[in-house]
């Protein structure tokens, strides 16, 4: 290898040679080291990208568990917000009908104070009835005692009258007979 040296310096032609062996040997190995390094590079960003790349799919995942989950959440919400519409509704008629129910009670209640200012009115009347009947009752007794007094009376006046009569007439039939 010496001599092989010592022949390339001698020569220059082979010094030149032997030089542009080394500068295409070096950019060959330059090539191959920067393509190499590039290789690691592209090969580093292959892992990033892929790992990324899985992230971010797990994360596509997992946003679309919680989008399906959000969309049953909504469907449930939509459906209690349907019912709430239909409570609310049924709430509204049965406050409707509270409210009518109320006027109605309302009136009802005005016509039982009003009864029953008449039935009080009707009460007193029905007292004073009650003590003017026992007045008049007690009256029509005593009546009914003076005229069956006076009944009497008049039988007795009219027993005495027709006796009277009787006697005048027997009287008269005498004197008649007499004369």
């Amino acid at each position: 290898m010496q001599e092989t040296l010592t022949n390339i310096q001698s020569d220059s032609t082979l010094l030149l040679i032997a030089g542009i062996a080394i500068v295409v040997l070096l950019a060959i190995v330059l090539v191959v080291v920067v393509s190499a390094m590039r290789i690691k590079v592209y090969k580093d960003r292959f892992k990033n990208l892929f790992y990324e790349n899985k992230e971010k799919i797990e994360y596509i995942d997992k946003v679309e568990k919680e989008l399906q989950e959000c969309k049953i959440k909504n469907a449930k919400n939509e459906q209690e917000l349907a019912q709430f519409d239909e409570t609310k509704r049924t709430l509204e008629k049965a406050n409707e009908s509270y409210l009518s129910l109320q006027d109605i009670y309302n009136e009802n209640e005005k016509e039982l104070s009003q009864i029953k200012a008449k039935l009080e009115s009707l009460d007193g009347m029905y007292t004073s009835l009650i003590d003017e009947h026992k007045h008049l009752q007690e009256r029509f007794d005593m009546m009914q005692d003076e005229n069956l007094k006076y009944r009497i009376n008049n039988t007795r006046l009219l027993m005495k009258l027709e006796q009277e009569e009787r006697y005048d007439h027997t009287l008269e039939q005498k004197k008649e007979t007499k004369g």
